[in-house]
């Protein structure tokens, strides 16, 4: 995934999302793939959303039971 990708995906500025990428932000999903030199390629889309799924709901759902675990 791009930034422009992920950007729309999470409903983030694109800015927000090239924070993430170089690593001055923290960023809620895994490290994004870079190449041989080190340079920035992009997210895994399959990484994104593994995070999506397993940061569904707030703590605060399962505490109060709204959420069944699997």
């Amino acid at each position: 995934m791009t930034i422009r990708e992920l950007a729309a995906h999470c409903h983030r500025s694109y800015s927000t999302v090239a924070k993430w990428s170089s690593g001055h932000l923290t960023s809620p999903y895994p490290e994004p793939v870079r190449g041989v030199n080190g340079c920035f390629m992009g997210w895994r889309r399959e990484d994104i959303e593994r995070t999506d799924e397993a940061n569904r709901y707030s703590r605060a759902d399962y505490l109060q039971g709204k959420v069944t675990r699997r």
